[in-house]
Protein backbone atom coordinates (compact mmCIF):
# COMPACT_ATOMS: atom_id res chain seq x y z
CA UNK A 1 0.00 0.00 0.00
CA UNK A 2 1.21 3.43 -0.86
CA UNK A 3 1.62 6.18 1.69
CA UNK A 4 -0.50 8.69 -0.23
CA UNK A 5 -3.85 8.87 -2.05
CA UNK A 6 -3.56 8.49 -5.78
CA UNK A 7 -4.56 11.71 -7.61
CA UNK A 8 -6.05 9.85 -10.58
CA UNK A 9 -8.17 7.48 -8.40
CA UNK A 10 -8.58 8.66 -4.77
CA UNK A 11 -10.87 5.69 -3.99
CA UNK A 12 -8.12 3.15 -4.83
CA UNK A 13 -6.83 1.75 -1.50
CA UNK A 14 -3.47 0.87 -3.11
CA UNK A 15 -2.52 4.53 -3.32
CA UNK A 16 0.99 5.58 -4.26
CA UNK A 17 4.30 6.26 -2.58
CA UNK A 18 5.30 8.75 -5.30
CA UNK A 19 4.62 12.29 -4.10
CA UNK A 20 4.32 13.51 -7.70
CA UNK A 21 1.36 11.16 -8.39
CA UNK A 22 -0.31 11.80 -5.03
CA UNK A 23 -3.40 13.93 -4.49
CA UNK A 24 -2.56 17.24 -2.82
CA UNK A 25 -4.34 19.24 -0.14
CA UNK A 26 -4.81 23.04 -0.13
CA UNK A 27 -1.28 23.55 1.17
CA UNK A 28 0.27 21.44 -1.60
CA UNK A 29 1.12 18.53 0.69
CA UNK A 30 0.31 14.93 -0.35
CA UNK A 31 -2.84 13.46 1.25
CA UNK A 32 -2.23 10.39 3.40
CA UNK A 33 -3.75 7.06 2.33
CA UNK A 34 -6.54 6.45 4.86
CA UNK A 35 -6.77 2.72 4.07
CA UNK A 36 -3.05 2.29 4.78
CA UNK A 37 -3.27 4.28 8.02
CA UNK A 38 -6.20 2.13 9.18
CA UNK A 39 -4.32 -1.06 8.30
CA UNK A 40 -1.18 0.07 10.17
CA UNK A 41 -3.25 1.01 13.24
CA UNK A 42 -5.15 -2.30 13.17
CA UNK A 43 -1.89 -4.26 12.86
CA UNK A 44 -0.31 -2.37 15.76
CA UNK A 45 -3.35 -2.88 18.02
CA UNK A 46 -3.60 -6.58 17.10
CA UNK A 47 0.07 -7.08 17.90
CA UNK A 48 -0.29 -5.30 21.24
CA UNK A 49 -3.31 -7.44 22.14
CA UNK A 50 -1.52 -10.67 21.22
CA UNK A 51 1.56 -9.68 23.22
CA UNK A 52 -0.50 -8.84 26.30
CA UNK A 53 -2.31 -12.19 26.02
CA UNK A 54 1.03 -13.99 25.75
CA UNK A 55 2.39 -12.10 28.76
CA UNK A 56 -0.66 -13.06 30.81
CA UNK A 57 -0.30 -16.73 29.87
CA UNK A 58 3.42 -16.70 30.71
CA UNK A 59 2.72 -15.17 34.11
CA UNK A 60 0.10 -17.83 34.86
CA UNK A 61 2.59 -20.51 33.78
CA UNK A 62 5.21 -19.02 36.11
CA UNK A 63 2.78 -19.05 39.04
CA UNK A 64 1.80 -22.67 38.37
CA UNK A 65 5.43 -23.77 38.13
CA UNK A 66 6.23 -21.92 41.35
CA UNK A 67 3.39 -23.64 43.21
CA UNK A 68 4.43 -27.02 41.80
CA UNK A 69 8.02 -26.51 42.94
CA UNK A 70 6.84 -25.38 46.38
CA UNK A 71 4.71 -28.51 46.77
CA UNK A 72 7.60 -30.67 45.56
CA UNK A 73 9.87 -29.11 48.16
CA UNK A 74 7.35 -29.70 50.94
CA UNK A 75 6.89 -33.31 49.82
CA UNK A 76 10.63 -33.93 49.76
CA UNK A 77 10.99 -32.40 53.22
CA UNK A 78 8.29 -34.74 54.59
CA UNK A 79 9.96 -37.70 52.89
CA UNK A 80 13.37 -36.75 54.31
CA UNK A 81 11.94 -36.44 57.82
CA UNK A 82 10.16 -39.79 57.50
CA UNK A 83 13.30 -41.58 56.29
CA UNK A 84 15.94 -39.82 58.37
CA UNK A 85 13.84 -38.82 61.39
CA UNK A 86 13.95 -42.32 62.94
CA UNK A 87 17.73 -42.38 62.71
CA UNK A 88 18.02 -39.00 64.44
CA UNK A 89 15.66 -40.14 67.22
CA UNK A 90 17.68 -43.34 67.65
CA UNK A 91 20.97 -41.43 67.94
CA UNK A 92 19.48 -38.98 70.46
CA UNK A 93 18.05 -41.87 72.54
CA UNK A 94 21.40 -43.68 72.53
CA UNK A 95 23.17 -40.56 73.80
CA UNK A 96 20.73 -40.18 76.69
CA UNK A 97 20.58 -43.91 77.48
CA UNK A 98 16.87 -44.35 76.69
CA UNK A 99 15.88 -47.52 74.85
CA UNK A 100 13.44 -47.32 71.95
CA UNK A 101 11.74 -49.89 69.79
CA UNK A 102 14.13 -49.04 67.00
CA UNK A 103 17.16 -49.43 69.28
CA UNK A 104 16.02 -52.70 70.92
CA UNK A 105 14.72 -54.28 67.72
CA UNK A 106 11.17 -55.02 69.08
Amino acid sequence: MGRFQLASDPADPKGTSDEALAAKDEGGQPIANGARNGWVTATALTTALNMSYMAEQLSIFGIVVGVALLLTGIGLMILALAVLGGRFREEAAAKTGVTTKVATGH
